[in-house]
Parts: C-alpha cells; sequence; structure tokens
C-alpha cells in the first residue's frame, strides 16, 4: 500500500487531487488499515476520476483490486449530483454516518441506534450461554473476558450513552445471578479483590479511562490523530487554559473535561525549554505559573514566553525573575536533559511508582477509578 501512497501525495502534488480537510496540517487524503482503506478527497469529477485510475494502477502494480461490492462512496448532504459522482468510481454511493469495524463514524454523542447493535451483541452472547451450565467463577469470567472486551474497545472509539452502558452491566449482571434476585450488587463485583470485589471493571470508569487516554494521546503528539487535532482546534493559545467552543467537537470537548485530572499523571522534561509555554504549562510539580502564587505577575511577561528564557548552558537560570525562595527550588526541581529531542511529558501520576515514563491504561484506570474503603 506504500505505492498507493506515493500515489496520493503525488496527485496532490500536482493539483489532481484535493484533499477533503485541506486546511489541515497534514493534510489527510486516506487512511489504511490491514487491507482496508479510507480516501478522504474533495468529490469533482477530475478528482474522482483520478482517483479511479490510482486504483487501476494499483492494480496492475501489485495485483491489489477494489472490491467493488463492499465498498462505498459518501457524499456531504450538499454535493450536487451524487449519484453522477459515484458512477466515476463505480461503486455505490450510500448515507452517513457509517459504520467501520463494528464503530459508528460519528462527531456527535452516539445515539441510542448507535449502539444497539452492541446490546444486541452482548444479549446474544448471553443468551448463548445460558444453557452452558457453567459455575459462578465460570460466568465471571466470560464477562471479564468477552463483554468487557466489546464495550472497551467501543468506549476508546465513541462515546457510549449512561443508558447504554447501564444496559449491558444488566446484561452482565443478569448473566452471573441467571436472572434470580442479585446476591450482590454491580457496583460491588465491579471492585477489586482486595476490596472485597470480583476485578470487575465498570464500563463507565473504563469510559472515563478511555478519555484519559486520548488527552495523552493529544499532549505527547504521537499520531496522526493528534497532528490533526492540534491542527484543527490549537492553531493560537493553550491547551491547558483555552475554553470549549461551540466548534469544537465532542471529542475534542472530552479532551478539553479531562485537563485536571491529567495534570496529576503527567511530568514535564526539559531538552531546552523551547518547546515548554513558561507561564500556562504545567510543568513545576504539575502546577504551571499562572496557578502558583507569588509568581511574577507581569501581563508583558505572558505573551508567547518560553521556558527556554530561563535556561542557559543547560542549566536553570530563573535569577532574571524576582521568584519567591520556594518556588525557585521548585523550578530547579524540574529535569532539564539535553540528549533529549525536545521537551518531552512522560507519564508519572502521582503516588504512582516510578515506571518508565510511558503511558499505561492500567495506571490511568486506577487513577480514574473511585476506591472503595
Amino acid at each position: 500500500m506504500e505505492y498507493f501512497t506515493c500515489l496520493m501525495d503525488l496527485a496532490v502534488h500536482r493539483g489532481r487531487l484535493v484533499p477533503l480537510f485541506r486546511r489541515m496540517v497534514p493534510p489527510v487524503t486516506h487512511l489504511i488499515y490491514d487491507d482496508d482503506l479510507l480516501v478522504f478527497i474533495q468529490p469533482s469529477t477530475d478528482g474522482l476520476q483520478t482517483l479511479a485510475a490510482i486504483m487501476e494502477d494499483l492494480k496492475s502494480f501489485s495485483g491489489l483490486q477494489m472490491n467493488r461490492d463492499k465498498s462505498r462512496v459518501y457524499f456531504s448532504s450538499l454535493c450536487p449530483r451524487k449519484e453522477e459522482r459515484a458512477d466515476v468510481l463505480g461503486i455505490a454511493r450510500s448515507d452517513l454516518p457509517v459504520r467501520y469495524l463494528g464503530v459508528p463514524l460519528t462527531v456527535n454523542y452516539a445515539r441510542d441506534q448507535d449502539c444497539h447493535s452492541l446490546v444486541e451483541y452482548v444479549q446474544r452472547r448471553v443468551e448463548g450461554w445460558q444453557a452452558t451450565g457453567l459455575s459462578f467463577g465460570g460466568r465471571i469470567e466470560l464477562v471479564r473476558s468477552v463483554i468487557s472486551t466489546v464495550a472497551h474497545f467501543l468506549l476508546q472509539s465513541i462515546l457510549l450513552l449512561v443508558a447504554t452502558i447501564r444496559r449491558v452491566e444488566q446484561l452482565c449482571a443478569d448473566f452471573i445471578w441467571r436472572g434470580d434476585m442479585h446476591a450482590i450488587f454491580w457496583d460491588q463485583l465491579c471492585r477489586p479483590k482486595k476490596e472485597g470485589g470480583v476485578g470487575l471493571r465498570p464500563l463507565l470508569e473504563i469510559g472515563k479511562a478511555s478519555a484519559l487516554k486520548l488527552a495523552w494521546r493529544f499532549i505527547s503528539g504521537e499520531s496522526l490523530w493528534a497532528d490533526w487535532m492540534h491542527s484543527r482546534y490549537m492553531k493560537q493559545g493553550s491547551f491547558w487554559t483555552c475554553s470549549t467552543d461551540n466548534n469544537h467537537s465532542v471529542t475534542f470537548k472530552t479532551v478539553l473535561r479531562h485537563r485536571g485530572v491529567l495534570k496529576s499523571a503527567i511530568r514535564r522534561i526539559m531538552k531546552d525549554g523551547s518547546g515548554t509555554d513558561l507561564w500556562r504549562d504545567p510543568w513545576i510539580d504539575r502546577h504551571s505559573l499562572l496557578d502558583i502564587k507569588g509568581a511574577p505577575t507581569h501581563q508583558e511577561d505572558r505573551r508567547g514566553l518560553m521556558c527556554s528564557r530561563i535556561i542557559r548552558d543547560g542549566e536553570w537560570r530563573p535569577d532574571s525573575y524576582r521568584f519567591t525562595e520556594e518556588l525557585g527550588g521548585s523550578i530547579m526541581s524540574t529535569i532539564i536533559d539535553p540528549t533529549l529531542p525536545a521537551d518531552r511529558w512522560i507519564w508519572e501520576p502521582t503516588g504512582a511508582s516510578l515506571g518508565t515514563g510511558e503511558f499505561q491504561f492500567r495506571s490511568c484506570y486506577n487513577l480514574i477509578r473511585h476506591s472503595f474503603p
């Protein structure tokens, strides 16, 4: 598929294809997952003809051929002559939203009908297990390994309705107790074993941990998704201080809501401070200068200044600001590592044992979940 990518990039460079989101950096024309291909272009007749030619070129070069029976083309509601344009590609037209790998692709909160297939799937599995004569422990393990896995996958992709989560958990609980009166509440079953439960995870808390994972991916910038979201929503200003806007997607609004928790899970390591906002990034013991009492308050000092202003020759030099002794000590304790390629965030939740600095979903979940006495 690298050949396909080269053909697409060349067509964009020559102006024969226009990316659907042409103002985004980087512009996204296609995504490849295994043998599946998603293409995003402006639906001009010339562009569609170019795409059709690229698919034929790919077939001749590699033998890979588009399955026209399984392929679909989607247009925005304002696009004219949809059927005519679909005929250029020779594939059927369909309407949004679309499901991909079982997940509804939507920019809004998932609707009840979007989640209905998940509930039906869980219900079918539960009904199939009812006659197996499993022990209580066996039923617990099935709930853990199958239902939670499916729901976990969806929760990391879309935001489920609370009603859907409750319905899935009700099916799980009924299966565990075989429809009889529940001897133990579901919330208690979901406690860790050392706290009197059986170690299941509540889906609502998994959803919150998944949202926190997205927030981490956004600030760490280690994916195409993060680059795209930064380009769309962070053209100027700071992630840590920006307000929610009506133009923000549901996903980005969710990321913003988890900033407070995220601060307690990250730490900043400097290369030279050129990538760290002096005033707004939480680089001092998980706080920003704006949040710390006793920090200088000159407004002119806040405009686009980076931490490189107080780093010289690989060492902290905060003497140019009138920091308090305590604040100066906190600044001096922030690690500078000149061998890094750039300033970076590391994953280090408050109170957790020191790890590698890489994200771990387990520690993310433990940060979110409610601890029972």
